[in-house]
């Protein structure tokens, strides 16, 4: 597979789009503008995304961590979050302000720890404008999706939609793996 491709795929299924749409549902049922907060939503994980990618790699050195160091780290945010996407949970999704959901959608759920983490190592080892450009698209993809689920929202199967985002936590977990895996090897490798 073309690695720009993978790359984009990882990217979207960090983002995972569907682990929102519980969110919408209830603002849905509350009267409010799902297709205003799905497209700001978007927007503000978007640009952070974008910070993300142009200035997480120079915070290594501000911080003075080894990329191997912090492979491990995120690779352990990005597990507990695949083990949290794919267990079953029962829980109502509280709905406020508008603004507040926005926020809440945005980050920690658009672009959460994971996808930080996984966007600076990204960015670190292949390069800021290689990365920015995948983001770009993994986040074209993401606003198609809350786009159509913001049209389509009263014909949602939310069954559907939790099947589908816990596939996406399984491969996260996979992902979150190799991650560790690579930060330990890379860690013994210079220590030997």
């Amino acid at each position: 597979m073309d690695s720009n491709i993978a790359l984009i795929i990882q990217i979207f299924a960090l983002i995972n789009p569907l682990a929102s749409f519980p969110f919408l549902i209830s603002a849905y049922e509350k009267k409010m503008n799902v297709k205003i907060i799905a497209v700001k939503s978007v927007l503000v994980a978007f640009v952070l995304a974008i910070l993300i990618t142009l200035i997480g790699p120079s915070l290594f050195t501000i911080f003075g961590i080894t990329l191997d160091s912090f492979r491990i780290a995120g690779g352990i945010v990005l597990l507990l979050l695949g083990i949290d996407m794919v267990r079953p949970k029962e829980e109502e999704h509280k709905v406020g302000k508008i603004n507040s959901l926005i926020a809440i959608i945005a980050t920690p759920l658009l672009t959460g720890p994971a996808t930080i983490s996984f966007i600076t190592i990204k960015a670190f080892e292949l390069g800021k404008m290689h990365v920015l450009y995948n983001v770009c698209i993994a986040f074209v993809l993401v606003a198609i999706v809350f786009i159509l689920f913001s049209f389509l929202i009263s014909k949602i199967n939310t069954t559907v939609v939790d099947i589908a985002s816990r596939i996406m936590g399984l491969f996260l977990t996979a992902v979150s793996i190799e991650m560790i895996a690579s930060g330990i090897q890379g860690i013994f490798h210079i220590a030997i």
